[in-house]
């Protein structure tokens, strides 16, 4: 191809893409076996670390790769011919699913979602809601070490994260949150007794509760976020 040539390059593009890659394909197998047998420009050496491949070339390595470029070859086409069998599995799929779309009734939308609704009231075990309350708490990035229940004490402990008063409040915030969540799922204790630990040395550095009547007054309405923080931060004792 030269620059400035624009229709010549075409032309040119399109005889590679249509005349010489589909014989070079064809002929791969048999040009590896070639190229391999003579050792052209050290591909057998290249070549050498795989099995039935000799530095030098040869015959007996010549046939190895010819059997290594067949199958290369055979994975190349039923690659191309399982695309081409997925694109056309798909298209039909797709077109029924728009059709149905368009034939939809918002009023059975709406009524189909009843079911899966009523799934959050199914009962949730007692270390299940541990697991949540964990979860719930990793997310929001406070650390727990561990989480038990202790008679109709549910205790808890958490890596102090936290550098200012801020960010150690809303560490406390967020594990509230989560044990107003795991009440609400329906866990039965008294209260949440939480220590808090360094994470440099394991140290007990304070410890803190929440009194589970004031998250159930809070899932009544009765008490805001900001009145239950107020009742727990009293609570924080040092170690």
């Amino acid at each position: 191809m030269k620059a400035g040539h624009r229709l010549r390059n075409t032309v040119v593009g399109i005889g590679y893409v249509f005349v010489v890659l589909p014989i070079v394909v064809v002929l791969f197998p048999l040009l590896a076996v070639w190229a391999v047998e003579s050792n052209y420009r050290n591909v057998a050496g290249r070549l050498s670390g795989l099995p039935g491949i000799d530095s030098g070339g040869g015959v007996q390595t010549g046939f190895a790769a010819g059997l290594y470029a067949l199958a290369l070859w055979g994975v190349i086409l039923w690659s191309g011919m399982l695309y081409v069998d997925l694109g056309a599995e798909s298209e039909p799929n797709g077109a029924e699913s728009e059709s149905n779309g368009a034939e939809s009734d918002p009023a059975a939308t709406i009524d189909e979602t009843g079911p899966a609704d009523e799934s959050i009231d199914e009962d949730i075990s007692e270390a299940e809601l541990l697991v949540l309350f964990e979860t719930i708490a990793s997310q929001w990035g406070v650390e727990v070490i561990s989480t038990e229940m202790v008679d109709d004490t549910f205790t808890v402990e958490y890596y102090v994260g936290g550098e200012t008063e801020e960010e150690v409040t809303s560490e406390i915030g967020t594990l509230i949150g989560a044990y107003i969540d795991i009440v609400e799922g329906g866990l039965e204790s008294d209260r949440m007794d939480v220590t808090a630990v360094d994470e440099d040395d394991d140290s007990d550095e304070a410890y803190w509760h929440v009194e589970s009547d004031w998250a159930e007054a809070y899932l009544a309405g009765e008490l805001s976020e900001e009145d239950v923080l107020d009742r727990v931060l009293p609570t924080v004792e040092s170690a």
